[in-house]
């Protein structure tokens, strides 16, 4: 399965992809979360690589998260794409909502934490 098989443009994966901000190892999520990402696994014991990490999240925002799904696909453009995805990928992050503000408030090259 592809994100394209769930009908979303090429805008629309461009701008979940990018939100979502996978780099190949055990994502920054949530526990919870990656504990239901490793029972869908296959096999059991490996963290999926990115395809399988996107299929995770592309089965969550068709059957568990269809607001978001819907409004991704309801999405124009790469920006309403990842605007749109927002409420999904914060509520897979795994940092507390004030460190979230914190990052968002001081921006990327004000950031004293990088």
């Amino acid at each position: 399965m592809t994100l394209f098989d769930n009908g979303w443009t090429e805008d629309q994966a461009k701008g979940l992809i990018d939100s979502l901000k996978l780099t190949g190892g055990v994502p920054d999520w949530k526990p919870d979360t990656i504990q239901r990402l490793h029972d869908g696994a296959r096999p059991k014991k490996r963290t999926p690589k990115p395809e399988g990490q996107l299929e995770f999240v592309a089965y969550e925002l068709c059957n568990t998260h269809e607001a978001i799904g819907t409004a991704l696909k309801q999405a124009k453009t790469v920006e309403e794409a990842k605007k749109a995805v927002e409420p999904y990928v914060r509520a897979l992050q795994n940092e507390p909502e004030w460190f979230r503000a914190l990052k968002s408030h001081l921006g990327e090259k004000g950031n004293p934490f990088r």
